[in-house]
């Protein structure tokens, strides 16, 4: 008997470099006192993250010198951190229109800012026009390349991360994002050694851990991947994810009680999670502990009525538990849910086909 078992990906949501506040203080000239020190006042203020009192200083130096390219710029940065994107957008690019010159942060800004808007066709120009500006502009490759992995284009958005890593070597969001690139194309070498690169640059960057444990496991690395599971549960105990595919790389080295336990954990920390619950359906079958099997599978079909696979192993476990017409309604279900395997069961206990079932109400 074959009991499905299913390890979620785990992507680490990537972190973006921010535009920053330009630092450098205005210098005091005669007949621009009042907007340089209020610009300097909404310096410091964005530096000790007081960001309402930083927009109104920079407003203060706008109302007094309404051509004042860096205080629109610091404005825009100001508002992105407070979330009010669409005024971002505006000053950045009246910024732009003032000072073409110092184009490249301005560019940053105002792509992540339209980022946040889920405006990334206008983002990804944006980031295009800084890395022109300014090519060794790291965060500007790195976020260009952030829109690219979304977008599906993981030639185009690896080329961006390397240029990233050519301008800052030690830039570990970027080998991350790579790691997953090379893992999205199948080139699990890369994508392990890039992971490794991550947490070289940035020991904290715990979804590093997390992602080479999953690489590790796919490689058939299962020692490696255990070792990376525990050190990451160490410094996190508190992620199911992490508990369920630790608890599957167990089951693949036939260590179901360990699997077991994980997957009791994980479901501890987060009772709908489905995926758990059916994995510990999997693993109690091999456990032969049929009626927990059954249950656990309930479970997950409680959670997610179109858990095709959760049919499947329930099935498994009413065929042990003497439960014939029960079993063959489980894989005539995951049948009907595009399980090839569900088929293949119900055709050799001779179940019918999945036309036989009485009507059933639509999985959303």
């Amino acid at each position: 008997m074959q009991n499905k078992l299913l390890i979620t990906l785990f992507l680490a949501l990537p972190l973006a470099s921010r535009a920053q506040v330009d630092s450098v203080r205005a210098k005091t000239l005669p007949g621009k006192q009042t907007a340089e020190l209020a610009y300097n006042s909404g310096v410091a203020s964005a530096q000790a993250k007081s960001y309402p009192a930083a927009l109104a200083s920079f407003t203060q130096a706008l109302a007094a010198r309404p051509n004042f390219a860096q205080a629109y710029a610091n404005r825009g940065a100001v508002r992105y951190e407070l979330k009010e994107f669409e005024q971002a957008v505006a000053d950045y690019t009246e910024a732009l229109k003032l000072d073409p010159t110092g184009s490249y942060n301005s560019f940053f800004g105002r792509g992540q800012a339209r980022e946040a808007l889920k405006q990334s066709a206008e983002a990804e120009q944006d980031y295009t026009a800084a890395v022109q500006a300014q090519p060794g502009f790291a965060p500007a490759w790195y976020s260009r390349g952030v829109l690219r992995f979304e977008k599906g284009n993981y030639p185009a958005a690896r080329a961006d991360f390397d240029a990233a890593l050519k301008a800052d070597p030690a830039y570990a969001h970027a080998y991350h994002d790579r790691a997953s690139t090379a893992r999205q194309l199948g080139d699990l070498a890369a994508a392990e050694a890039d992971y490794t690169k991550a947490l070289a640059a940035q020991p904290t960057l715990l979804p590093a851990l997390l992602n080479r444990a999953a690489v590790r496991r796919r490689a058939s690395k299962l020692t490696e991947a255990l070792a990376d599971y525990d050190d990451y549960l160490r410094q996190n105990a508190t992620n199911a994810l992490a508990y369920t595919n630790r608890g599957t790389a167990r089951a693949e080295n036939k260590d179901y009680k360990g699997a077991i336990e994980d997957f009791s954990k994980a479901v501890a920390l987060d009772a709908r999670y489905a995926f758990a619950w059916n994995n510990r359906a999997a693993a109690q079958l091999k456990m032969q502990d049929y009626a927990q099997a059954e249950a656990d599978a309930s479970q997950a079909i409680a959670l997610n009525p179109g858990f095709a696979e959760a049919y499947l192993n329930r099935g498994h476990a009413r065929e042990m538990l003497r439960q014939p017409d029960a079993a063959c309604q489980d894989w005539l279900r995951a049948a009907a849910l595009g399980l090839a395997s569900g088929t293949a069961y119900a055709a050799q206990s001779g179940c019918g086909s999945a036309t036989d079932q009485p009507d059933q109400a639509a999985v959303k």
